[in-house]
């Protein structure tokens, strides 16, 4: 058995679904960190109007880079979550409400690719595992597998800053990683 074979073997209950391992990140309460590694741009620039218009939030958007796993951005209450698996909502203690919505029509791929690992109500860690999503499929299905992170609710607040940045430049954009600030909300 091989390295990877006691990894995945680590990870993989006794029914046999593999569940991924946890990120391990520093938090702070007024922050949204990144729930996967990638590319991110400006909210403007996702091909979807409501999205681009800033009508579910105030945020980015990731191209996704690394493994199809969608990690907690946040400490806090899983708020909802839809049948179809491909977006998720979660309030933090502090009353900041963060949807993260996976991919670009998505929801007509009936939950197909999507495998969600929380339910509503359940309490989550920040690098918590929320769900799995399989980019091929959702690129497959014709799809774009644009990761939407924002802040659902920005007129609660004075201020949503955009932090997400790095050293590290794709195309002239900033790459960033699962747990790197994205936005710092301030009351």
């Amino acid at each position: 058995m091989g390295l990877i074979d006691k990894l995945k073997s680590k990870f993989t209950s006794a029914d046999g679904v593999y569940t991924p391992p946890e990120a391990s990140f520093a938090t702070r309460p007024d922050t949204v960190y990144a729930p996967v590694s990638g590319v991110i741009i400006p909210l403007e620039e996702v091909n979807d109007e409501v999205i681009s218009a800033g009508l579910i939030g105030n945020g980015y958007g990731i191209l996704p880079t690394g493994p199809s796993v969608l990690y907690s951005p946040v400490n806090g209450r899983i708020a909802a979550t839809t049948v179809t698996n491909h977006s998720i909502g979660i309030t933090t203690h502090e009353g900041i409400e963060v949807l993260i919505h996976i991919g670009i029509g998505t929801v007509n791929m009936n939950g197909k690719g999507f495998k969600r690992f929380v339910e509503v109500n359940d309490e989550v860690r920040a690098g918590q595992v929320l769900m799995t999503f399989d980019p091929e499929a959702i690129k497959v299905a014709g799809y774009d597998d644009v990761v939407a992170c924002v802040v659902s609710n920005p007129d609660s607040f004075r201020k949503v800053r955009h932090v997400g940045a790095s050293g590290t430049l794709i195309g002239e954009r900033p790459l960033v990683k699962i747990g790197d600030p994205l936005l710092v909300v301030k009351k």
